[in-house]
């Protein structure tokens, strides 16, 4: 088996792909509802970040995530020269609003918001261009 650290993150990206599309909605949330898993999940997602996918972004965007409890986490990532980090400023580009089940299944499957906005699953505000780019820009497959 390859143990090349390229070769191990395809492998756990897979496995958690899969496990996106194959969770329920309560499944995601157990495995993700809570700050730290969800802490990790943006670390990892804005070390994915691939500045050529970006078309020269330079901003924050934020994510507020809901669960079927009511509760909701907001989370950020700032995008600055080039580089990803989790966490920013308040100033957003971009704010997504959805279910954490369903960030989580788009996120890991290159999917788009965009058939959520129409039934309002989710919520997108500002820059529509850069949300239409966001699943590669933190290397996810496009879905164009």
């Amino acid at each position: 088996a390859e143990r090349r650290p390229g070769a191990v993150r395809a492998r756990l990206t897979a496995g958690a792909q899969n496990l996106a599309a194959a969770a329920s909605d309560d499944g995601i949330e157990k495995l993700m509802g809570g700050r730290r898993a969800q802490r990790a999940f943006f670390m990892l997602m804005a070390g994915r970040y691939d500045a050529a996918k970006s078309a020269g972004f330079d901003g924050t965007i934020v994510f507020d995530l809901g669960l079927s409890d009511g509760t909701r986490n907001s989370w950020a990532i700032e995008v600055r020269d080039g580089r990803a980090r989790a966490g920013g400023a308040a100033d957003a580009a971009l704010i997504v609003r959805a279910p954490l089940a369903d960030f989580i299944r788009v996120s890991l499957g290159g999917g788009s918001f965009y058939p959520l906005m129409a039934d309002g699953r989710t919520m997108i505000e500002g820059d529509l261009a850069l949300a239409g780019r966001m699943a590669e820009m933190f290397g996810a497959r496009s879905v164009y």
